[in-house]
């Protein structure tokens, strides 16, 4: 019996051609994004040096013995089209008395010398990102919630087999050096957390 040899070398590149073109890139189902006065911000990627994977400078801890719940995330960034440390910093949100998915009130930030009790009593949002150009005080970006300038933080989900967090949140952070006030907005996150001790910051 003849075979058709170039038909079948056709149909074999184009096999491959559409097995190739149905793969897809691997992406992370990790993710931490808000908005700060209306700007985008996320956190920077970088690759990991034993898995090759994008990894996200992003994390979530949480403390049983103090029931206490800490997410963060941290970008540094430099660009021809960005001056030099724009958007670059980091934020932590700390949740005291976590009790699972539900809302939480982001309030007054525990400055320091404030003692081990008021650390573990107020829930609270803290930045230091330089959000503006220039900022509003020249080295000074330091920014978090107070009594008068609050937020919610919500969690969504509460994965306790597969320690995967996610949730929503949103705030108003004060300069108390110079009064200013910062709003961070739209703010999403889906986490692995590890469980740690937190300690004071």
């Amino acid at each position: 019996m003849k075979t058709n040899l170039p038909i079948l070398i056709v149909f074999s590149v184009l096999l491959l051609f559409f097995q190739g073109s149905c793969k897809k890139e691997k992406t992370s189902p990790y993710y931490f994004s808000c908005k700060i006065n209306g700007g985008k911000w996320v956190p920077m990627k970088y690759k990991s040096l034993i898995s090759n994977d994008q990894v996200l400078a992003a994390y979530a801890f949480y403390d049983p013995n103090s029931q206490w719940l800490q997410l963060g995330a941290s970008r540094a960034v430099s660009t021809p089209l960005q001056p030099e440390g724009y958007m670059e910093g980091g934020m932590t949100i700390n949740i005291i008395n976590f009790d699972g998915a539900k809302s939480y009130d982001l309030v007054n930030y525990p400055w320091s010398g404030s003692g081990l009790y008021f650390w573990l009593y107020f829930t609270w949002a803290h930045m230091e990102i330089r959000y503006s150009v220039p900022m509003p005080h020249p080295g000074g970006y330091s920014a978090s919630t107070t009594d008068n300038h609050t937020g919610i933080c919500t969690i969504t989900l509460l994965d306790t087999i597969n320690r995967v967090i996610e949730g929503e949140f949103h705030f108003d952070a004060l300069h108390r050096d110079y009064d200013a006030v910062v709003n961070v907005t739209n703010g999403k996150f889906r986490l692995r957390y590890e469980i740690k001790e937190i300690g004071t910051p």
